[in-house]
């Protein structure tokens, strides 16, 4: 049987995997947040697994959290991010500004999850529960909707809410005293009215206090609400930059201060890309990710792993052998430079799973379509992985990988279309400092020396450029020694994986 009969490394896409769930690696990253009662934060580049690991936890609970917990997965695939855009408090600080609106979200999940928890275990219900329940029945609809349908035009309706001139009462106000006037309110109509827009913050910051009275019945004995957000950069472009640096921003502040709050019972936990992360408007951010955050990342033998688990669950329904070491796959024991095909992949990737995938897939592409070239005079047949073909699936490879480093970097970092433009005009792999500085200057863009080392920087801290360690041949990518900080050196290097893509002539030391 030909390898091509049976191997497949499934889709580097995690959303639109069904099968992850057969084959998923997990690399530690959500055992380690989940066990810490301060951690909320799942941080990790563009690539890293972030959505995969977000839904394996979604399909296998049980292998995280305990049987009694509560699991709330929220994807941001469909949302009405505009809404937090009215719900602004504009007298705080950017980074608090609007953890208003994604507390009431965060409360009304935990006390939906309480409420069907205490009726499934037939247990009394606190009063201050049930009235909150009935509160959100009365102005959302019953059962009470999805986060994603509360937050849209049901939400905006609340501008026209009128609570009792002396306040509210959860535990002893009477809910017939709560009227909402003139039905469904349009985002333009309240938008554009800032007497509508203050009616609506107060209204929600009110309804807020008296929610978080129930919450103050939780018992110890009772489960942990775990409410896990997943792609909340999906307004992450061009156009809402700024806007959606605030509202994430302030999604990162409220899953701190309820963190904190309810001790451990309530527990949002947030996947989020690093670069979001890193130019968040957040109070003491450093001290966030050291101690509230977990980093996805990878290392050889981690994606070495993954690979060989998915892999080796198409040779199982195949009922081909197990593979026990991934460089069985391959024809050759060494590629080009003397590396072995492991390693010759791997400097060829960031050390994301999704560009590991990514080349493996365009590999076993290209062998089919040479087994299937209809001008060949017999037939093909592999038992391994060609050398040759490893080979042929670099360039496109390669141009996958600019548009991933683009897409990812573009928004925050418009420059980055420039800094490719002017490796490529270079025309080298490797390059010096005045080089990059001349080539950014034929294309318009005047760097004074340090503007220069900072982009330098950047490029070091994403993997796009490596350094030269002093006088060695010995060459520094962060994303192959992550613990390495950036260096001003003599001589830097575009990272292997971009060459193709960037038509760049290879300047090899003669020991790489």
């Amino acid at each position: 049987m030909s390898i091509l009969d049976w191997i497949e490394v499934g889709k580097v896409s995690a959303e639109r995997d069904d099968l992850l769930s057969k084959y998923f690696f997990d690399n530690g990253v959500l055992k380690s947040v989940i066990e810490s009662p301060t951690s909320f934060l799942v941080l990790g580049r563009k690539g890293a697994g972030k959505t995969a690991v977000f839904k394996h936890l979604s399909e296998n609970r049980e292998n995280f959290i305990q049987a009694s917990d509560l699991l709330i997965p929220l994807s941001f695939d469909d949302y009405n991010w505009k809404i937090h855009e009215i719900l602004i408090d504009e007298n705080k600080a950017e980074s608090l500004a609007y953890k208003q609106s994604w507390r009431f979200v965060i409360i009304i999940e935990s006390i939906k999850a309480y409420k069907s928890w205490l009726e499934n275990n037939s247990k009394k219900i606190p009063r201050k529960i049930e009235k909150a329940n009935k509160l959100l029945e009365k102005l959302f609809d019953s059962p009470i909707p999805s986060i994603s349908q509360i937050v849209g035009r049901k939400l905006l309706s609340l501008s026209g809410l009128s609570l009792p001139k002396g306040g509210f009462d959860l535990e002893n106000g009477d809910l017939d005293s709560i009227t909402i006037d003139g039905g469904d309110v349009s985002f333009e109509t309240v938008q554009q009215s800032g007497t509508m827009k203050q009616i609506l913050s107060e209204n929600i910051e009110n309804l807020i206090k008296n929610l978080e009275c129930s919450l103050e019945e939780i018992n110890l004995d009772w489960p942990r609400v775990f409410i896990c957000f997943d792609r909340v950069d999906e307004a992450w472009d061009e156009v809402s930059y700024e806007s959606s640096k605030r509202v994430i921003a302030g999604l990162v502040s409220a899953c701190d201060s309820i963190t904190s709050q309810y001790k451990g019972m309530l527990r949002p936990i947030v996947f989020l890309r690093e670069d979001i992360f890193d130019v968040l408007s957040i109070n003491d951010a450093n001290k966030l990710r050291e101690d509230c955050g977990a980093l996805l990342k990878w290392n050889k033998v981690t994606l070495s792993n993954l690979m060989l688990r998915r892999i080796n669950y198409y040779a199982e329904n195949a009922r081909q052998e197990i593979i026990t070491d991934i460089e069985e796959l391959f024809e050759k024991r060494e590629m080009r430079q003397r590396a072995k095909p492991l390693n010759y992949l791997l400097k060829r990737t960031m050390m994301r799973p999704r560009d590991l995938i990514s080349i493996t897939s365009k590999i076993i592409q290209a062998m089919k379509d040479k087994a299937n070239d209809p001008f060949a005079e017999k037939e093909i047949s592999f038992q391994t992985l060609e050398a040759e073909s490893i080979y042929s699936a670099e360039p496109s490879y390669s141009e996958w990988l600019k548009q991933e480093i683009l897409d990812e970097w573009k928004v925050q970092k418009p420059i980055i279309t420039q800094l490719f433009d002017a490796f490529q005009n270079n025309a080298s792999t490797n390059f010096t400092k005045e080089d990059l500085q001349r080539e950014l200057q034929s294309l318009g863009v005047s760097l004074s020396a340090g503007e220069v080392i900072n982009h330098l920087r950047f490029l070091f801290d994403n993997s796009i450029i490596g350094f030269k360690l002093g006088d060695s041949n010995e060459w520094k990518f962060k994303c192959f020694y992550p613990a390495q900080g950036f260096l001003d050196s003599d001589e830097y290097r575009v990272h292997e994986g971009l060459v193709r893509a960037l038509n760049l002539r290879e300047n090899r030391d003669r020991e790489d």
